[in-house]
């Protein structure tokens, strides 16, 4: 990451405000072949890299101001230090994270109407370069309404590997009993940092973070017992889920978007679009509830899944057995 300037901290909530290169960097290709189930289409590249930078590099203090819909345009990133608490680190950060949107909405909505980079200081030639301007105003005034702010999640990650490498043979077991891609193992990561007893707001529990009425369609919810929060049973739900979709859909990336987005709309998705390319579907497709977060599903999953696949790797290789062990056996033979 390369500074181009901070401004003055906010004494208050000690805020700093750091401006980074536009192209995240370069990671590391794949030593093995094309992934057959999980194709990694050009369209998807500069997600893809977005999701790895907020998983490894970016923390519960780092706040990336970015564009909703192209993940390399990154304007800023606010940061709280001194905190790894995520709810007091947005609510410090809220207010500066106001102003730095509200500053960035301005310079391109005034580079839409005209205005010269140059009168509009180092951040109205950040921008300017950012969208490779003179660009249409019709560009400029999407982007002026399409600023998201992403919090770092790098601890959270950190944790969730901790927890992957005591669950990941068991989960392996359950997909391999299946006969699904063992690669889906990575899913828990995006979901609930492998952690079987996280719960969002919207009442999604487990490891592989089931709502109700789904999870009640392959596993026991009563007042007094939660399968979701048990990892083999939810594990093995989350395998029956995922091969209906890819049965229906015919695909494993559109088993995926459909495992966030709900089936029915995912078929929806290829029958408007006429396509079952899962770059097609994320870009063009504007269905109902078809948002950030379903957008970015596939693309998130990815990059969790070179993430942890050190992980599962170490899990499916067989650990050669201790010459100890080799005289016993041959002993008691």
């Amino acid at each position: 990451m390369r500074a181009f300037g901070c401004r003055v901290p906010l004494a208050a909530i000690l805020i700093v405000p750091v401006l980074l290169v536009l192209t995240a960097p370069a990671f590391a290709d794949e030593d093995e072949a094309p992934n057959p189930h999980f194709p990694r289409p050009p369209a998807l590249s500069s997600n893809i890299d977005f999701w790895k930078r907020i998983y490894t590099e970016f923390g519960v203090g780092d706040f990336v101001l970015h564009d909703r819909e192209n993940l390399a345009v990154i304007y800023d990133v606010v940061r709280v230090p001194g905190t790894t608490n995520e709810q007091r680190a947005a609510e410090a950060a809220a207010p500066e994270i106001q102003r730095v949107r509200a500053m960035y909405e301005g310079i391109l909505t005034s580079l839409a109407q005209g205005a010269s980079p140059d009168d509009l200081g180092f951040e109205g030639r950040w921008a300017a370069q950012a969208w490779g301007c003179p660009c249409s105003p019709i560009v400029l005034l999407r982007a002026a309404s399409n600023i998201r702010a992403q919090q770092g999640l790098r601890e959270r990650v950190e944790e969730g590997l901790r927890r992957a490498q005591t669950l990941m043979p068991r989960i392996l077991f359950v997909l391999k009993r299946h006969n699904v891609p063992h690669e889906l193992a990575a899913l828990p990561l995006v979901e609930s940092s492998f952690n079987p007893h996280a719960r969002s707001k919207a009442g999604a529990v487990g490891l592989w973070q089931f709502i109700p009425s789904t999870g009640k369609r392959y596993l026991n919810i009563t007042r007094h017992r939660d399968d979701r929060r048990d990892p083999i049973r939810a594990t093995d739900a989350a395998a029956r889920l995922l091969k209906q979709n890819y049965e229906a859909l015919g695909s494993w990336p559109l088993a995926l978007l459909a495992y966030n987005h709900g089936r029915e709309g995912i078929l929806a998705a290829k029958t408007t679009l006429g396509s079952s390319a899962v770059d097609e579907i994320i870009g063009s497709y504007s269905g109902p509830r078809f948002g950030f977060a379903s957008r970015n599903f596939y693309p998130e999953f990815l990059a969790a899944l070179d993430i942890v696949h050190p992980v599962i790797h170490a899990s499916t290789t067989p650990q050669p057995r201790s010459p100890k062990r080799h005289a016993r056996v041959a002993r008691e033979g």
